[in-house]
């Protein structure tokens, strides 16, 4: 059991960070390096898709201005794949945003926002929490699919013993059935000759 503590702590875990600006995603990388986390940085919505396809990530942070899709459009379309519907969003703006952007943020798949410039401190700790709940959905997985397998490897082992116990049952019966009629064939030879003893008598 240590052996998968040490396993939990130690594997990488995918994070993808999507911002139009290259000097945006430079600051996004300082901040949440860790030896811990890969880092995956996109430029716009074509590269994150490309990226998303080609990796489990475990939380996305989003610039919400970029041209072309924007971050509203792109969280709509990572949120419409089956595979990536429960990947937690985290938008960055630049701009002060009204309570319809934040609906819309809502409605489009955001579980956060953050206005730039941001606390990183406050980022870390909202990505670690998302980390730390990707990393316990991904050990509870594990130990359902180490289940299951040691579930149908017994289900196997009953199966061959049950085999087993049928196939030396046949031999039993058929066992049983020559001898019975072994003994029906030997028989009348043994009572004529019974008989000769008694009448000699």
């Amino acid at each position: 059991m240590a052996a998968a503590s040490i396993d939990h702590e130690t594997r990488s875990v995918d994070i993808l960070l999507v911002d139009d600006e290259e000097r945006n995603l430079m600051a996004l990388d300082a901040v949440l390096t860790d030896p811990t986390y890969r880092l995956l940085d996109a430029r716009d919505a074509d590269e994150a898709l490309t990226m998303l396809v080609s990796h489990e990530v475990a939380v996305i942070v989003l610039d919400v201005m970029m041209p072309g899709t924007d971050g509203f459009a792109l969280a709509r379309i990572i949120r419409g794949s089956k595979r990536f519907r429960e990947t937690p969003i985290i938008f960055l703006s630049a701009h002060l945003i009204d309570q319809r952007d934040v609906l819309e943020g809502y409605v489009a798949g955001a579980v956060d926002y953050l206005t730039k410039p941001f606390e990183p401190a406050i980022l870390r700790q909202k990505v670690g929490i998302f980390v730390e709940l990707y990393r316990q959905k991904r050990e509870i997985s594990e130990l359902n699919r180490s289940l299951e397998r040691r579930v149908s490897e017994r289900t196997a082992e009953l199966e061959e013993s049950e085999a087993a116990l049928r196939l030396a049952d046949q031999q039993r019966t058929a066992f049983l059935a020559t001898l019975a009629h072994e003994l029906r064939n030997a028989l009348p030879p043994l009572g004529a000759g019974l008989d000769v003893v008694l009448q000699s008598e």
